[in-house]
């Protein structure tokens, strides 16, 4: 088992925002969390970051405890989130972002990921020299992703990579999703849209106010009519 995260809990001030969640990702697996807008998706994979820290529970990773370190300590793990919102410094260039993504390592690593990052995505890679700000929704998508591909790690932690996308942007940024962890990157997927996050998930767990009400096999779920009615518009 790769992550563990067992009887979670987050809050707000006094809101509670997740309460007694556990899950877990084995090596290898694309693993989803789907639900509405405020289910607490986003919550949980801030915490496993450690951009918030938890109320209680137990939060492993590849057997170690990373709950309630620091953010900077859990990347140094193995764990690359891709936030909500891209997040992508708009005053740089798109290769002055990978860059800054990998400043620990050697310049020659450094150099052979975002090497891979542009042959993922031809078109940073024609764009290397541009602005940020001056980027497309989806070219700013691809070079979050890439940014956590040079960063490293075994574990990616992606927060609603198609929110704000065309469809046709968001079937190449899944594609690539496929792509990415077919090449030995586990994945984390926080998405609302469940149509596409069932569609390349071994696995999937359903979130509602903040606890898990379903969990099995992605196929599974997405034949499920409750999840059909509440998630993919059946």
């Amino acid at each position: 088992m790769l992550l563990n995260v067992q009887d979670l809990h987050v809050s707000y001030g006094a809101i509670r925002a997740v309460h007694g969640v556990s899950f877990e990702v084995d090596e290898g697996e694309i693993v989803t969390l789907i639900g509405a807008n405020g289910a607490g998706k986003s919550t949980i994979l801030n915490t496993i970051a450690g951009l918030l820290s938890p109320n209680s529970g137990r939060i492993t990773y590849q057997g170690q405890d990373i709950g309630g370190l620091d953010a900077h300590k859990v990347v140094q793990r193995g764990l690359a989130l891709v936030p909500e919102g891209r997040r992508i410094f708009g005053n740089l260039t798109v290769s002055e972002n990978l860059r800054l993504a990998g400043y620990q390592l050697q310049a020659d690593e450094r150099a052979r990921r975002m090497k891979r990052v542009f042959e993922l995505f031809p078109r940073l890679g024609e764009r290397r020299d541009q602005l940020g700000d001056t980027l497309s929704g989806g070219e700013q998508q691809m070079l979050a992703v890439g940014r956590a591909l040079v960063t490293g790690g075994h574990l990616m932690l992606l927060d609603e990579p198609s929110m704000g996308l065309a469809p046709i942007l968001v079937q190449h940024i899944f594609s690539i999703l496929k792509e990415i962890n077919a090449q030995g990157t586990t994945i984390l997927l926080v998405e609302q849209n469940a149509h596409m996050a069932l569609k390349i998930a071994q696995r999937a767990y359903v979130l509602e106010t903040g606890h898990i009400v379903l969990s099995g096999p992605a196929a599974q779920l997405a034949s499920n009519p409750d999840v059909q009615k509440a998630y993919l518009g059946a």
